[in-house]
């Protein structure tokens, strides 16, 4: 990522684009100008003068000057989270100030100027994470449940973060710096607040993530913040339906979890799950859509007339009306079932195979369970990234469910061994895995392999217990739509056919993976949340 990407220098014609929604600002040299932890930091571009950008985690440590034409911020002015480094004047520095409350309408007045800024922003952010040393601190150790799951909710939420393993020196002497705490792990906000393993909720907050619990009414409320909600919430926004999208842990879904999707269309180099959510949110963010987690919603009241909206009853405390519910909440993982999984889950056993989880096995021996494409994707980046060996424990025969390229892959992959009909029937250790017992359908006698942790995608159950029991899904627990709907028998209306993605309570839809008969591809997701908003818009349209 050359500096040209992350710090362009904008044009004379940009910057005079730009000056009616902004103020000029003089300040001296040495004068804050804005200062780590601000929430709504607003928009900055230097006319004269420079503005250097220090780390403030890391004794107020040089990042970056920039110079005339250039511009300050990341991917928080357009998230509208706290800021995470501090902007000093050097020398008498004019600036052109953009109020935050007006950023949106700045990226969608000069699309020029916002095509730059999301490209800056991302590289910028990208930039931050490799530095490794901003954001808040997690103390803990790496083999705890509590501290990957922090770990992998501020990874899948894109907000930067410094971990400190307590097993490691460094991470000892910074836990007896606050005191050595009995309880793990232990974070420290941008404010300097401790947090003893707290819940997502409070995480959020010192985070920034989290504000107040939603209430206002809006056209289209998605529920799932995956491939498809977030396609859907891109859309739905940028043609002016006031959209909230709601997830129980941030955005990504399932796909957040893989390492690299390569068969989705325009990106031949591919891409890991977590830049795909980073793009989506961020676009939609710039057309307006609101994005809250982490959140539950406990249960959906359905409309009680045609023209009433459906109440979506949230576990923060609040209720809000949406005109049409998408319903994008994909599928988990399904748990293995083997002696000893519950032992070490999320602390040796895990359902993602993310930097977050494969760092921690550095020249160890860890085995992949599962056969489609995302255990294919999680053995090849074990392999290259971090693993000495990677063991591919498949119920039936490689090949069978996966892409046919990953398949030949994994194949030549020199410290992969695929061993097929064979099934992990317990895994064992003392603190930590260290064995897996499993059984080839070939041999009569179990036998063992040494392994540090276990990655597993081997099926997948829909999350549906919030809705009504009423909606009509099929044997697997799929929510019907469209014609299937209609076939089941549960369709309410005489006076018309249910959209294509409606399920069986009108103006309520499924996209993506929870719904029944698609295909559990991001593309496939990414298209349906497309459909969705064209079967909203037809639903409005008809003010039932």
């Amino acid at each position: 990522m050359d500096n040209a990407t992350a710090f362009p220098i904008l044009s004379h014609e940009i910057i005079d684009a730009l000056r009616p929604l902004a103020e000029e600002r003089t300040y001296e040299s040495g004068e804050v100008v804005f200062k780590a932890g601000n929430p709504d930091v607003d928009f900055y571009v230097v006319l004269s003068g420079e503005l250097e950008i220090v780390n403030p985690t890391d004794d107020n440590r040089h990042i970056v000057t920039h110079g005339p034409g250039q511009f300050s911020g990341d991917i928080d002015v357009l998230t509208r989270r706290p800021i995470v480094v501090t902007a000093i004047a050097r020398g008498t520095t004019v600036l052109l100030k953009v109020p935050g409350q007006r950023f949106h309408e700045l990226l969608n007045r000069t699309p020029r100027l916002g095509e730059i800024l999301l490209t800056a922003f991302q590289a910028r952010r990208a930039l931050l994470g490799a530095a490794g040393n901003v954001g808040l601190r997690v103390i803990g150790p790496g083999d705890c449940k509590d501290t990957t799951l922090i770990r992998e909710f501020l990874h899948k939420n894109f907000v930067p973060f410094i971990w400190m393993d307590t097993h490691n020196p460094d991470g000892q002497a910074e836990l007896r710096a606050i005191g050595s705490p009995n309880k793990t792990p232990a974070i420290i906000c941008n404010d300097g607040t401790i947090l003893l393993n707290p819940s997502l909720r409070d995480l959020a907050r010192c985070a920034g993530i989290w504000r107040d619990c939603p209430k206002d009414d809006v056209d289209l409320a998605i529920v799932g913040a995956g491939p498809a909600g977030l396609a859907a919430a891109v859309y739905a926004a940028s043609e002016g339906l006031k959209t909230i999208v709601l997830d129980r842990i941030g955005p990504g879904g399932q796909a957040s979890g893989s390492s690299k999707i390569e068969n989705f269309i325009g990106f031949p180099a591919g891409l890991s799950g977590t830049e795909v959510a980073t793009r989506g949110v961020l676009q939609m963010l710039k057309f307006g859509a609101k994005m809250i987690a982490p959140v539950n919603v406990q249960r959906l009241e359905p409309a009680s007339a045609p023209d009433a909206p459906h109440i979506l009853h949230l576990d923060c405390g609040t209720q809000i009306g949406a005109q049409v519910v998408l319903v994008a909440t994909g599928v988990n993982w399904r748990r293995l079932d083997a002696k000893g999984m519950d032992r070490f889950e999320h602390s040796g056993i895990y359902y993602a195979c993310t930097t977050i989880e494969a760092d921690l096995y550095q020249g160890q021996d860890v085995a992949v369970v599962g056969a489609g494409n995302s255990a294919g994707q999680a053995a090849m980046f074990l392999s290259e990234r971090c693993a000495r060996k990677v063991y591919m424990i498949i119920r039936r025969t490689l090949g069978i469910g996966m892409s046919q390229y990953l398949a030949d892959r994994i194949r030549a992959a020199p410290n992969i061994e695929v061993l097929n009909e064979t099934e992990v029937v317990e895994v064992s250790g003392d603190s930590h895995i260290r064995a897996a017992t499993i059984t080839q359908h070939d041999k009569e006698l179990n036998s063992s392999i040494n392994i540090s942790a276990l990655f597993v995608f081997i099926g997948a159950d829909p999350q549906l217990d919030w809705l009504p029991e009423t909606v009509a899904r099929d044997k697997l627990g799929y929510l019907l739509t469209g014609i299937d709907a209609e076939r089941s028998g549960n369709w309410p209306l005489s006076d018309r056919t249910p959209c294509p993605l409606e399920t069986t309570i009108p103006r309520v839809l499924a996209a993506g993976d929870v719904r029944a008969g698609s295909t559990k591809r991001v593309g496939f997701a990414v298209g349906d949340g497309s459909m969705a908003v064209t079967c909203t818009n037809r639903l409005r349209t008809l003010r039932i």
